[in-house]
């Protein structure tokens, strides 16, 4: 706003309005007009400084706003934060509780996988002599594992475990394969059936003589040779030479044969 012309034209109102008789001398008027003059400076600074802090005003309102904006964003993230903080402690507690259970699982499962391969490795020893040599290297194996520090638990447990499972399935099984009669002295590579885990025969490379393992007397028996086709039925069945069929076996008892037939006689 133009305070200088608003003045002015106030100045010279005031002036012409005046009686004749009242007239100002020259230097009164001057004087009135400086003073005026003064006046006006003075309220155009005034409004300047008006205009100066209303625009500071508007400046610092904006300011505060986006303060606030900005306040308002880092509380919901400071919140977010916190959250995930609460949950990642959550975690870590529930990581330390883990580990203390699996020193504890590991501490009392070192000795039961221990008494598992002994176990397993007193029950090879008793079972019939099939395999053997396999068997023999899958135990030893195991052993090596047991004395491995390098060798996490879990790896270990699901070795013996996998051992177990073998042996397992060889009662499920029938098979054959060329090999010296397994704990004898005898130097004679033969024929050996195995019938799942019930027993455990041989035939002569001749097919013209078979035997069997006696768990009983731990050794190697002749059988009559009334059995060697039966004998040879299961060789075929085992070396898939025919279909399978229903084997009519010895049981490894004497009740088994006959009053004419000559009882097992040990052999080789």
């Amino acid at each position: 706003m133009n305070y200088s012309a608003i003045w002015s034209i106030g100045l010279l109102a005031s002036v012409l309005v005046m009686p004749a008789q009242a007239a100002p001398t020259a230097s009164e008027l001057n004087s009135i007009i400086s003073s005026k003059q003064q006046s006006q400076a003075q309220a155009q600074r005034t409004q300047d400084h008006i205009a100066e802090l209303d625009d500071k005003t508007n400046e610092t309102v904006s300011e505060y706003r986006a303060l606030l904006r900005e306040n308002a964003v880092l509380t919901a993230y400071t919140t977010q934060l916190a959250k995930q903080a609460d949950q990642q402690q959550q975690l870590l507690n529930s990581l330390e509780n883990n580990m203390a259970n699996v020193r504890e699982t590991r501490m009392e499962l070192t000795p039961l996988m221990q008494e598992m391969v002994q176990v397993l490795t007193l029950f090879v020893q008793q079972d019939i002599p099939f395999l053997w040599q396999e068997r023999q290297l899958r135990l030893a194996e195991l052993n090596r594992l047991l004395d491995n520090p390098n060798i996490i638990v879990a790896d270990k447990y699901r070795r013996i475990l996998e051992a177990y499972q073998i042996e397992t399935e060889y009662g499920d099984t029938i098979e054959t394969w060329q090999a010296q009669l397994p704990l004898s002295d005898a130097d004679k590579t033969v024929q050996l059936i195995r019938v799942g885990r019930v027993a455990l025969y041989y035939l002569t490379p001749d097919h013209q003589n078979a035997g069997y393992w006696d768990n009983s007397s731990r050794s190697w028996l002749v059988l009559p040779a009334s059995w060697l086709p039966k004998v040879k039925q299961a060789y075929e069945v085992a070396d898939n030479k025919t279909v399978p069929a229903l084997l009519a076996l010895p049981l490894l008892e004497t009740s088994v044969y006959s009053a004419s037939e000559t009882q097992p006689q040990e052999a080789l």
